[in-house]
Formats: structure tokens, sequence, C-alpha cells
């Protein structure tokens, strides 16, 4: 019996092949299989022809968990994959949305929230009855409040204050007029439209330019990290309220991954304050996305409740 995980996201997606015992018989990593960035037909031909290589020598049952980007979020998009599933590969897929991947690999499918605050950021849990809640990651138009793409439109507003005197002008200022090399600093606005506008993942990158100036003193930047902090806060606690975790489990156990954390005890520090107040404890995430992948198609599929415990020991 073999089991596949796959974990897509909007700019990369992971296979994992284990059989029943926990052992890696193939994995690979491919661009994004995202149908709202590459079309469902493209997304469809790219997991088939991907899931058909890493199967090709393989004999024996095998079940299938993809974690698909943006899944559950629109009728129209789940029933174009899901009328098409037999075209991603005859074998028993389950679909879930990738935030679920993130928590059943961080958390070894135990009872606790995962806070993801990469590009975007999300909050997913599950409580011990096997409840389910998630917050966040609606929209970066209007939603993913303290991810890097929140930072790094932060990042922009910040220096458009500094440069007006709105806020106390600090080291941003040097910063973005040097790594754009500035004559005047209206000449943002056409990098912005012409660079960054409607491009997600560059726009994220302009957090690093915020973190950059937070570590070096100026304090709004540092300010900037605490209003991350607090929103993040506000999506792991509506997950929390949920799933009732302060009525059965005073230590709940929340994970957090995503290329925010980078930024080290600036969101840290104010996160575990705040989260610290309703006895959550942050916890090191035990094992990747695409691995969690792997721990969901087994729990379906495998019909042997201690299969996914078993996998668990091989997959340190």
């Amino acid at each position: 019996m073999y089991f596949l995980g796959i974990d897509g996201g909007g700019t990369k997606t992971d296979f994992l092949v284990t059989d029943d015992r926990g052992n890696v018989i193939a994995q690979k990593r491919i661009g994004t299989v995202s149908y709202r960035i590459i079309g469902a037909d493209s997304s469809i031909r790219l997991l088939n022809r991907t899931i058909a290589e890493l199967l090709e020598d393989l004999e024996g049952p095998t079940f299938i968990c993809m974690a698909y980007p943006n899944w559950g979020e629109s009728e129209t998009g789940d029933s174009v994959i899901w009328n098409r599933r037999r075209e991603i590969s005859i074998h028993p897929i389950q679909i879930v949305n990738d935030c679920v991947a993130g928590w059943a690999g961080s958390l070894a499918m135990d009872p606790g929230i995962n806070l993801v605050a990469g590009t975007g950021s999300i909050a997913y849990g599950r409580n011990a009855a096997g409840g389910e809640a998630r917050s966040g990651g609606w929209s970066e138009h209007f939603s993913d409040e303290g991810s890097c793409y929140w930072l790094g439109m932060k990042t922009l507003e910040l220096f458009a204050k500094e440069s007006d005197g709105r806020a106390e002008a600090g080291v941003l200022l040097e910063i973005i007029r040097e790594y754009f090399r500035l004559k005047d600093d209206f000449e943002l606005i056409d990098i912005y439209d012409n660079e960054y506008c409607n491009n997600r993942t560059r726009t994220a990158g302009l957090q690093r330019l915020l973190l950059q100036a937070a570590q070096a003193g100026d304090k709004e930047a540092r300010k900037i990290y605490v209003q991350a902090a607090d929103e993040l806060a506000l999506i792991v606690e509506a997950v929390y309220r949920k799933l009732g975790f302060g009525e059965s489990d005073g230590n709940t156990a929340v994970s957090c991954s995503g290329g925010l954390f980078h930024a080290g005890e600036l969101v840290m520090n104010p996160l575990e304050h705040r989260l610290g107040q309703y006895g959550i404890r942050i916890t090191k995430p035990r094992f990747t996305p695409v691995q969690g992948a792997v721990l969901l198609a087994a729990d379906e599929y495998g019909g042997y409740p201690a299969v996914a415990q078993v996998m668990l020991g091989k997959m340190k």
C-alpha cells in the first residue's frame, strides 16, 4: 500500500510518496498547480504527468491526499477540479485546502492550531472531537493581515508617511531610497505601478526592507511588526474560540510557519505575549506540509488506525 501526499502552493508544489511503513519511495517539487494562476487545464495536466511519473513503477493500491490551493473557497472552482479528478489520477484522491496539510504536518495531526504567515496568512485547527475551523486567508485585497504581503504594503505606506513627515523619519527612508535608487521619492509610484502592482509575491518581498529597518532601530518599522503580531493573534484566537479550546484545554498547541517568522523576536515576542493570555503555547512544526498530506492520506484511506502513527515514527 502506498500514500502520495501533494502540497500545492502559490509558487511551488511538493510531492511525496511513501509505503505504509513510512519509507520514502519518491519525491519531487514542481511549480504551482493553482488553477487561479495557471488555469484548470494546465493544473490537471501537470498533476497527471507528475503523479504518473512518481507512481510508474509501483504495484499495489495507492491513496492520494492533495492539499490544493484555494480549495473550499469557490464552489465553481472546486466543482471543476472535483469533476475532473479522474483526469488527475485513477487512484482515490482526497482533496483538502493546503492549510489542512500544514496543520497535519506541523502538529502530527494532534489537536491544535497551525498559523501560516508567509505571502498570505491563515490559521487552521482541529480539536480532540474532530471539529475543524479556519480563519484568515480570504484574499490579499481585503484579508491576509499580518502576512508578508500585508507587511510589504505597510512598508510602502510607512515610506510615504516618513517622506511626508506624517511619521517619525527613520532608517527606512534611506533603505528604500538606496534600494530603488530614487532621485525623487515620488519615483516610487511608477516603480510600484509597473513592477509590483498585482504581483503578490514580489510585493511580499518588500517586507525584507521593513525588517532591515526594524533591526536597525526604526521605531515606526518595529511598531508595524507589533501590529502584524496583533493581527495574527486575532486569526489564531478566532479558531481557538470556534473550536472551544478554552473550555477543555488550557494549554492549546499552536505551530507557526512561513517566511514572516524570519523576523524572529520582532513578531514572536508580541505574538507569544498575547496568545499566552489564553494559555496557548507556541510549538515548532514537527513535519512539513507535504508530510502532513501523506499522514492525511494514510488516515483517510489506510483503514488501519495505527498507520499514521507508524509513519510518524519513520518520517522524523
